[in-house]
């Protein structure tokens, strides 16, 4: 299982967000309907070099939002959110995901978005882990 796809499963397991945990875009949502929900962002990630060359290590740069209906809520799924990437650390991730050596999370935004009336806190994140191989 590639990381993107163990992240996706790791995230779905916070029982607040549902189904709605969605890769770049979410369907359009308003404070009555359709949140809480999570939008991940994720890549393919930089393979770790020496000079022997290229690793088998990789360090991919990502990035969540936490959207929900009141400022409570959104406070509330953060922490959920960090103490899940934090709990990531030294655990092999998802059915069979990759073995995540080290993660880092930056400090969480806080956001108001006047039109949809909902609040976000997005959260930067960095991840380690070994392929295989």
């Amino acid at each position: 299982m590639d990381f993107e796809a163990a992240l996706t499963m790791e995230l779905k397991t916070i029982a607040a967000f549902g189904s709605r945990v969605y890769p770049l875009t979410a369907p359009e949502a308003t404070a009555k309907n359709g949140v809480p929900y999570l939008i991940y962002r994720s890549s393919d990630g930089l393979r770790t070099k020496t000079l022997d060359g290229y690793q088998s290590g990789k360090a991919v740069e990502g990035e969540i939002n936490v959207i929900a209906a009141r400022y409570a809520d959104m406070k509330s799924l953060t922490s959920k959110v960090i103490d899940l990437l934090v709990g990531m650390e030294q655990r092999a991730i998802g059915n069979d995901g990759p073995f995540i050596q080290e993660l880092t999370y930056r400090q969480p935004i806080e956001l108001y978005e006047e039109q949809p009336d909902l609040y976000r806190c997005l959260i930067d994140f960095e991840v380690y882990f070994d392929q295989g191989g």
